[in-house]
């Protein structure tokens, strides 16, 4: 999977480092994303030790989402240096993959987030963090 780097990281500051998985789900002239907190984001999270990038998408999506995953296909792997509203020096090394999903939908395992369905003309005003704000654009670029 090709990588790319976004934000500078400044010398003197201690980062936060977070390695995580996020899909791309674009079905029926929608995009697939949750809700958590007033926050859009992809479908996605953190690996837990000893998964893989895809069994790390397989529970994120159905404990945020409920979805059962069919396919996926890497798209771009983004190392992102950013600061957070509070302050807060994240690095956050982040692998995407476009992935395809079942018609059938679960109860998501977690309550905190709920599943949303927004168009293409949309999505970007909807997403906040940096690096997955550049994966869709990358992913627009190619439909």
């Amino acid at each position: 999977m090709d990588k790319i780097t976004l934000g500078i990281k400044e010398i003197d500051k201690d980062y936060f480092f977070r390695e995580t998985c996020f899909g791309i789900v674009y079905k029926n002239n929608s995009f697939y994303i949750t809700i958590n907190n007033n926050d859009y984001s992809l479908i996605g999270g953190g690996i837990e030790e000893g998964e893989s990038h895809i069994e790390t998408l397989k529970r994120e999506f159905m404990e945020e989402a409920g979805l059962e995953i069919e396919s996926t296909t890497p798209l771009i792997t983004i190392d992102c240096y950013w600061v957070t509203n509070h302050g807060h020096y994240v690095n956050s090394l982040a692998h995407f993959y476009v992935v395809s999903v079942s018609d059938k939908e679960y109860t998501p395992l977690e309550q905190e987030s709920s599943l949303v369905k927004v168009s293409k003309e949309e999505i970007l005003s909807k997403l906040f963090l940096p690096y997955q704000i550049k994966a869709v654009s990358m992913y627009l670029d190619m439909i």
